[in-house]
């Protein structure tokens, strides 16, 4: 319900999203201070192979870069936002919507977000570079997730097609996935829990 409202009101009420976009941020940052502050010593424990941190606005030009390198099939079942410079920079700047690198070196080779709300919900999305699918990424970045979501703390969903084999796997490899309902795009609407 919730997520069917969300979408209604940011592709037809844009004014509208705009403010509760905003609203939300300030009111999400100052709720949950304590475990924003936790979020980069996560991520250094996560950082073994690859490093893992947080986007700054310095990274849009990169990452936009790296969405223009992903193959037209890479977005078959990712699409959460625009892929451009500015909206990258705005999203970034947004204190609930926390973005996420893996780098190897310099180079990014994944990216992945919780974009959160301030009564305790959050949606993970992660795509890894098709350069570099096969080696990790994907788990480590739900990994990194599931441990900043509990942090927060938050509740983690997300939305999964049930044609994204390789999506589902690393998400059951990590999580336990409980699915909540079937939207009407046949997607899985799911809850990300810790495993057990």
């Amino acid at each position: 319900m919730l997520y069917e409202a969300a979408h209604f009101i940011k592709d037809r009420l844009k004014p509208v999203w705009n403010l509760v976009e905003w609203g939300n941020a300030q009111c999400f940052a100052l709720r949950y201070r304590k475990g924003l502050n936790q979020i980069p010593e996560i991520l250094n424990r996560h950082s073994t192979d690859f490093t893992v941190r947080l986007a700054t606005e310095a990274d849009a030009p990169n990452l936009a870069k790296f969405f223009e390198e992903q193959p037209e099939e890479a977005f078959k079942f990712f699409r959460p936002h625009d892929f451009d410079e500015k909206s990258l920079k705005n999203i970034i700047r947004n204190k609930a919507f926390i973005t996420f690198l893996v780098l190897s070196g310099e180079t990014i080779v994944g990216y992945f977000f919780l974009r959160s709300f301030v009564n305790g919900k959050s949606f993970r999305g992660k795509i890894v570079d098709h350069r570099w699918q096969g080696r990790g990424i994907a788990k480590l970045m739900g990994k990194a997730a599931t441990d900043v979501a509990q942090a927060l703390p938050v509740r983690m969903f997300g939305t999964i097609s049930p044609e994204n084999y390789a999506s589902l796997a690393s998400s059951k490899a990590v999580n336990e996935v409980k699915i909540l309902n079937t939207l009407d795009n046949g997607y899985y609407y799911i809850e990300y829990l810790p495993k057990k």
